[in-house]
């Protein structure tokens, strides 16, 4: 929603969708390769905000795909409301590989720690949950404890706490799941809950009410890492971090899609090198040449 509101809806709310056509489609794309990221607070930025970084490629691919998809449910309709997709196969900025960054295990403990010691125990139950069963931060802090099956230790994935307040509907079809909670955590959790309804949230702010990403990035997030000591990343490396530790311990991939609720599997595909046997076929060619070429050699060095 909120790149429909920033990006999509500024250019294209008034257009009648069937006025669109791919130039003025493609003409976007390009106005938005050019267009620096929008500071936090309302601040306008302006051409001489060199600091402020240009919008990346792989966000001016999720902005595209809004757009197609509105365009996509059109041509369902019965009749068909448009009979074209003029966001379709543009030419988009091409995105950069990059590695998959996690924490390792001795990270997380320390963070878990500090944590503790910054927020109290809320704060370290809510990442270990984000790292070890890879919530998205939306349904972390939209978590309400009629969702969590206490006796089987499982959580329903159906709430997700939005700038605008609570929503009821995931953000795929893959992503309104059922999934499964480490005992540890499922005790902390059942501490926070301790007293209260059992349709509260599980994890609140300290003034109460639900947490938001600002208060938990800047208040509780931040200040853990910097306590911590540990490299510093944004809360969303608690998901990459419980993707690649599954994967590094034999989980296959498609069990992680299933867990992370990914829509694409290319999506969790990008873990696919840290699988204990990612490169087996390749060591066991390596292992069959050095093989041949030692035994060749003990032939020529001694001739029958």
């Amino acid at each position: 929603m909120s790149l429909w509101r920033t990006h999509c809806e500024p250019q294209w709310a008034k257009w009648p969708m069937a006025a669109v056509a791919r130039l003025d489609a493609q003409e976007w794309v390009n106005r938005l390769a050019a267009t620096r990221r929008a500071r936090h607070q309302g601040k306008p930025v302006t051409d001489d905000d060199e600091d402020v970084p240009l919008l990346g490629a792989a966000t001016i691919a999720d902005i595209v795909h809004v757009m197609s998809s509105l365009y996509r449910l059109a041509m369902r309709e019965h009749p068909p409301l448009v009979l074209v997709n003029p966001f379709a196969d543009l030419e988009l900025p091409v995105i950069d590989p990059r590695p998959v960054e996690f924490y390792e295990r001795d990270e997380a403990e320390a963070l878990y720690a500090a944590a503790q010691d910054v927020s109290g125990p809320g704060a370290r139950t809510l990442i270990e949950l984000g790292m070890d069963v890879g919530l998205r931060p939306g349904e972390l802090y939209g978590l309400h404890g009629h969702r969590v099956d206490w006796l089987r230790g499982r959580v329903a994935v159906i709430d997700v706490m939005t700038r605008q307040g609570l929503r009821q509907h995931p953000k795929s079809k893959k992503s309104h799941r059922v999934v499964p909670v480490p005992a540890g955590t499922m005790e902390g959790m059942a501490a926070l809950m301790a007293g209260r309804p059992r349709e509260s949230l599980i994890f609140t702010a300290p003034e109460g009410g639900p947490v938001t990403d600002g208060h938990f990035r800047n208040r509780v997030w931040y200040p853990a890492v910097a306590a911590a000591g540990i490299r510093r990343f944004p809360p969303r490396i608690m998901r990459h971090t419980a993707a690649s530790w599954l994967v590094q311990d034999g989980v296959p991939l498609y069990d992680v899609q299933a867990l992370l609720g990914h829509e694409d599997y290319a999506t969790t595909q990008r873990y696919a090198h840290l699988a204990p046997d990612a490169h087996n076929k390749v060591i066991e060619s390596w292992t069959r040449r050095r093989d041949a070429s030692v035994t060749h050699g003990q032939k020529e060095a001694h001739p029958s």
